[in-house]
Formats: C-alpha cells, sequence, structure tokens
C-alpha cells in the first residue's frame, strides 16, 4: 500500500542461499510516473556503495489503481 505523501518505492534486494540471505543493494524509485501513467515497467540499476560500479540490475513492473 502506498501511503499519502508517499513518491518514492525504496527497494531492497537480497539473495538467498544455504549461507542465508545477503543484501545485493538497493534502488529507489519515483512513483510519479506510476501515478501518471497508472503503470511503471523499467529496468532499475542497483548501484555499488559509495556509487563506485554496479551491482546489476532488476526488472520492475508495478501498476497503479487508485483507490
Amino acid at each position: 500500500n502506498v501511503q499519502k505523501g508517499q513518491d518514492h518505492l525504496k527497494l531492497k534486494v537480497f539473495d538467498e542461499d544455504l549461507v542465508g540471505k545477503d543484501s545485493v543493494g538497493s534502488a529507489k524509485v519515483s512513483l510519479k510516473n506510476v501515478f501518471a501513467c497508472g503503470h511503471f515497467d523499467e529496468w532499475v540499476k542497483l548501484p555499488a556503495h559509495l556509487g563506485l560500479g554496479s551491482h546489476g540490475e532488476i526488472h520492475v513492473i508495478m501498476r497503479f489503481t487508485p483507490a
């Protein structure tokens, strides 16, 4: 659920293996276009610590329907 006044969605990505869960990275997605268009379908980069390089990308697809 999106809270009133919320304009970004924070994503935290983890891997899961026999050892446990490790953080892969995090990113923020602006919800402005999601609210305006009703959907979001983009590849989002997971920047490395201090912005030095990247831990890859994740494909984020979401739809917004007002209540």
